[in-house]
């Protein structure tokens, strides 16, 4: 016997194995079209809730649960996330992000809110000792983890290994991010310390 073919998505499955063109552009609009629907479903499944469970939280059918889960994106409403959020308790957010932004535009920008946050987390110490004592290892967790991850990533393109496309299809959630919005949070942190080597752009 040969060895089995893995793959990573039934996607990625039914292109290796249909040679139907017709067949794989439905098969692509089906599961791309579900993407929402998808992330609900598995957002349950973490939380170990069924399906009645969750119906029960909400306080509706388990036929719409499941309904839900089996929706194309765009016959969800705002309301269904709002009550899948409500009930495993997390928040929703819901950005926008301009199709000329690049992925070095994107880098930066979390840089930047990354900023961002660290000078909040400064507000909050005041004159507490143990806060701010906790303040500082986390500071030096986070020093130490974006360390690595960059280093990992150098390496990497050291050594030329094969890059993965990015499906820049999957869902982006956060604050809108435009060119001109870098700029202005390029330019502010500028201002702020400038010693800062960070542009906007390639």
């Amino acid at each position: 016997m040969g060895m089995r073919e893995k793959y990573k998505s039934v996607l990625e499955m039914v292109r290796s194995i249909s040679k139907e063109d017709s067949y794989k552009e439905l098969a692509d609009k089906q599961i791309k079209g579900k993407s929402l629907a998808k992330f609900l479903f598995y957002l349950r499944c973490r939380h170990g809730l069924s399906q009645k469970e969750l119906a029960n939280k909400v306080g509706c059918s388990q036929s719409r649960v499941s309904k839900i889960e089996h929706s194309f994106d765009k016959d969800l409403t705002i309301q269904d996330l709002l009550d899948y959020g409500k009930v495993l308790n997390l928040q929703l957010e819901i950005g926008y992000r301009h199709p000329s932004v690049k992925i070095i535009d994107l880098i930066k920008y979390h840089a930047f809110k990354i900023r961002s946050y660290l000078n909040q987390l400064n507000g909050l110490a005041k004159d507490d000792e143990a806060l701010l004592q906790g303040i500082k290892n986390t500071y030096f967790e986070i020093f130490f983890n974006l360390n690595k991850i960059i280093s990992e990533a150098l390496i990497k393109l050291d050594f030329k290994q094969k890059v993965k496309k990015i499906d820049m299809s999957t869902i982006h959630v956060s604050a809108p991010i435009e060119k001109n919005k870098l700029e202005q949070l390029a330019e502010q942190a500028k201002k702020e310390d400038p010693h800062l080597n960070m542009t906007a752009g390639v």
